[in-house]
């Protein structure tokens, strides 16, 4: 029988990548902005349909600026 049982009750854990801006963040101009009303109105939440609509936006950009639309609008009700 071997001593060594540190193995045994090894939990593995898993670490997240630090995380990192890549590019300086834009604002959304008042024109690009009212194309993504539009777009909500046409599309929903088809988010691919939206960013090909703006142009100008990623998809990942869209969903975070949907996320801070929503929660404003429903504090405004």
């Amino acid at each position: 029988m071997e001593g060594n049982s540190s193995g045994d009750d090894a939990v593995l854990v898993k670490v997240r990548k630090p995380y990192t801006i890549t590019k300086q963040r834009e604002r959304w101009s008042e024109e690009e902005h009212n194309r993504f009303l539009e777009a909500l109105k046409l599309y929903g939440r088809a988010w691919q349909r939206v960013e090909e609509h703006i142009g100008t936006k990623t998809a990942v950009q869209i969903r975070s600026h949907a996320q801070k639309f929503f929660t404003k609008v429903s504090c405004v009700l």
